[in-house]
């Protein structure tokens, strides 16, 4: 009978690396099956692999000397579950091995130990039903400034020792150090150190050439707190192998183990090397003071990359093994037994015996405290194929995966836009007044995989259209929910459409099942005064005026257009500068309601009528979670305003986007729909679930300022 090993993992590419060994693993590789279980929950900006994917994937890496033919027919399952399906999943399963793959790599700290914890939950109840003899559990090998990781590798893994005591099934516990590969982009995975940091660069470019495209031809990038740091760069296929080594032989005792790490190379190097291959002159520099909105951007996107790094010229956190590993990792060295911090002697009490020192790898030698590093011909390689594997997320062409369709409410044709089959209620996108499709497309794209998503033309501003107020759009989102047969929905509402949404809600509280407001303006008249942005004490001025006397339109059309997406931002704010452009996508978009006198007298007054509708007074009465997602540079909707309406919500949470403008939905589309996409998921945790250096909550618990 053929062996049988699942191998369970919520990264697809170090669970895929490990498959591969196996299927590779020597002269006993054609007695030896594999199940690979994907637990992998796809969010917008990091779309889960699917079966066939990471089939590939392992199959092109698990070739045995005899090419790839050697994988043999059947011997390789791949399964794709999300998390709340694994339980189902594995009572269909028996395994003779169990690896259980959990590194800690989820880019929010919350939602990526909640999954580990509940794979390895999973697996370790269902080592009976498995007939599991050896259990393999692979975790993060943190830092040693990183107390937060480290107490989070401790809690996994202490119950897997002590069930696997409970089952009589022989266990190792193994760590390693965030990896590099060049096809984890095409995998959904970004993992800690190197990949952040590359990330962070291509991110920021991508935002900064969508407005002006020359940019880093004629500035530098500026970072700070990067000297004396340095990155080890261990590339996934040597870490599945040392993993492999390590807990593969079925003889091997119980016992605790991590990967060495190779060399720190300088943070600087890497970040010279990184900007080169991404054309960006990036220069390190001794402080923040001079520093840019472009710098401020970078640098609180390499905030968890600092938190890799170690220091240089001082003991490296590499692979040593005695009392120094169990100083480092929290966990016995090789041969040793481990402490707790309230004095228990784990390993010596579970199994009444100190361990034994584990196997060196192939060849006999132990390894080294400090394996080789990348070299740099190698670093240019492999983030010059990490970028290219990188598909970028904001390439939303047409209208963001959407079907267009037109149906007759009231007598007049509302042109819909819709697509996604998500379960649940579907998400009812509300544009703000006299504006096209085109500021939401790249959301959309975005919410489309995970989501049913519709919205429609708002009416009110074109030629044909009669005089359509906010009575009239209501009714509008009654025929929406009609026309697509949802009793419920979820509203977005973006810019002016938040007012819209929060006055639907009222009309038919039972419709709403939670309203999100992206860039949302509350403006109301005698309310909230001293708050307005220039922008929006200049339209109000002029609306009203032109509400009064229509004939003044003509002369007023240049007057009003915007033609920055951020401006100054909030009060005491530092200029946007290139990230207050607007996106040349936009151009055509940010002008449609100022395209000529009779559009923008209709658009004038849709919003007078709307700054009459007390929100204010409704708000209270929402009784659905609410999230406000704002802009530090919102130089048209002001964030201060938003701020204090978010107050008045019993349930709302307040997230703020640093160095991002009144386009965010826009500009970067993969976070906010991530921040949608959590919240309405899990609405009470969205603010530990998307928790990054970029955003701000400044409310965490109902109705309360923090």
């Amino acid at each position: 009978m053929p062996q049988r090993v699942l191998i369970a993992g919520t990264s697809p590419l170090l669970a895929g690396r490990l498959a591969a060994r196996c299927l590779a693993a020597g002269d006993r590789a054609a007695d030896t099956e594999v199940v690979l279980l994907s637990v992998v929950r796809s969010r917008p900006g990091a779309p889960a692999p699917g079966r066939r994917e990471l089939a590939a994937f392992v199959t092109e890496h698990g070739s045995g000397p005899d090419g790839p033919d050697a994988l043999g027919a059947g011997r390789l399952t791949v399964v794709c579950v999300e998390p709340d399906g694994v339980d189902a999943e594995l009572k269909a399963w028996t395994a003779e091995q169990v690896w259980c793959v959990v590194p800690g790599w989820d880019r929010s700290r919350a939602r990526g130990a909640r999954a580990d914890a509940a794979l390895a939950g999973s697996l370790l109840a269902a080592l009976p039903g498995l007939g599991a003899r050896r259990y393999v559990q692979v975790g993060q090998d943190p830092v040693p400034a990183d107390d937060r990781a480290r107490r989070s590798c401790r809690d996994l893994e202490r119950p897997a020792v002590e069930a696997c005591l409970d089952s009589g099934v022989s266990w190792r516990m193994l760590r390693t150090a965030p990896v590099v590969d060049a096809r984890a982009p095409a995998l959904g995975e970004c993992p800690p150190g190197a990949h952040r940091l590359l990330w962070a660069l291509d991110s920021v470019r991508a935002e900064v050439a969508d407005r002006v495209p020359d940019w880093f031809e004629r500035q530098p990038l500026r970072v700070a707190g990067v000297a004396g740091l340095g990155l080890p760069l261990l590339t996934a296929d040597r870490a599945a192998g040392e993993l492999w080594r390590a807990g593969a032989p079925g003889d091997l005792s119980d016992g605790f183990a991590s990967v060495p790490r190779p060399a720190p190379v300088p943070l600087t190097d890497v970040l010279a090397r990184a900007g080169a291959v991404h054309g960006i002159d990036v220069r390190p520099v001794p402080d923040r003071a001079d520093f840019n909105a472009v710098d401020r951007l970078l640098d609180l996107r390499l905030t968890d990359v600092r938190r890799q790094a170690v220091r240089l010229g001082g003991t490296a956190p590499g692979g040593p093994s005695g009392a120094a590993e169990a100083a480092r990792s929290g966990g016995p060295a090789r041969g040793t037994s481990r402490s707790e911090p309230d004095g228990t002697d784990t390993a010596a009490t579970a199994t009444g015996s100190a361990r034994a020192p584990l196997p060196p790898p192939a060849g006999g030698t132990a390894p080294s405290q400090d394996a080789p590093s990348l070299s740099p011909a190698g670093q240019w390689e492999l983030f010059g194929a990490v970028r290219a594997h990188r598909a970028s997320p904001d390439a939303a062409r047409g209208t963001g995966g959407l079907r267009q369709r037109v149906v007759d409410v009231a007598g007049r044709p509302l042109v819909l836009f819709e697509g996604g089959t998500g379960e649940g209620p579907p998400l009812l996108v509300l544009n703000a007044l006299g504006q096209g499709p085109g500021f939401l497309t790249r959301l959309c794209a975005h919410l489309v995989p995970h989501h049913r998503v519709v919205t429609w033309q708002v009416r009110g501003t074109e030629r044909e259209d009669p005089p359509w107020g906010t009575r009239h759009q209501l009714d509008d989102i009654d025929a929406v929910l009609e026309a697509v047969g949802a009793e419920r929905a979820h509203l977005l509402g973006w810019c002016t459409g938040a007012k819209i949404a929060t006055a639907f809600q009222q009309h038919r509280p039972g419709a709403v099942a939670s309203l999100v407001f992206l860039n949302a303006t509350f403006r109301q008249n005698d309310r909230w005064d001293g708050m307005d942005t220039k922008y929006e004490s200049d339209l109000a001025a002029v609306c009203r005026a032109l509400d009064r006397r229509p004939e003044k339109a003509a002369w007023m059309l240049d007057l009003l257009a915007p033609g920055t997406a951020g401006g100054s931002g909030s009060p005491g704010a530092r200029d946007a500068g290139v990230l207050g452009v607007l996106s040349r996508a936009l151009t055509d978009e940010v002008r449609r309601p100022f395209r000529d006198a009779e559009v923008l007298v209709r658009y004038a007054r849709q919003l007078v009528d709307l700054w009459r509708l007390d929100s204010a007074a409704q708000a209270p009465r929402v009784a659905v979670p609410t999230l406000f997602v704002c802009s530090e540079f919102d130089g048209i909707s002001s964030p201060a305003r938003a701020r204090e309406a978010a107050r008045c919500f019993p349930h709302a949470r307040y997230a703020e986007l640093a160095v991002a403008g009144h386009y965010a939905p826009h500009d970067r589309p993969a976070l906010v729909a991530e921040l949608i996409t959590e919240f309405v998921r899990a609405p009470r945790e969205v603010a530990d679930l998307v928790r990054y250096a970029e955003i701000t909550w400044h409310i965490e618990t109902e109705g309360t300022a923090r």
